[in-house]
């Protein structure tokens, strides 16, 4: 009886994982392909939803981008306003 991929994917998935092993090298030892653990990761694994950073702002204007929204924040921004409309980002 052979095993379906969304069955043992999961586990091979996990075992990647917790192996603190690169993606190629752990592909490399368990003789798996590493394309095809690329496309099984893609289609079993939710997409990161990204995180925020404490930035230090540089002397000149820096742009930010996320899921194809782009804010450029200029020195002496208003951080409230920022976090306002960071805000209305995040639940929509």
């Amino acid at each position: 009886m052979q095993v379906a991929p969304t069955q043992e994917w999961p586990a091979k998935i996990a075992a990647w994982q917790r192996s603190g092993l690169s993606l190629a090298a752990w592909c490399r030892e368990n003789s798996e392909s590493y394309h095809r653990f690329l496309y099984w990761r893609k289609r079993l694994v939710p997409p990161d939803p990204g995180r925020f950073l404490e930035l230090t702002l540089p002397a000149a204007p820096i742009s930010l981008e996320c899921s194809g929204i782009l804010i450029h924040v200029s020195k002496g921004f208003d951080s409230g306003l920022l976090t306002e409309i960071l805000s209305v980002l995040k639940r929509n």
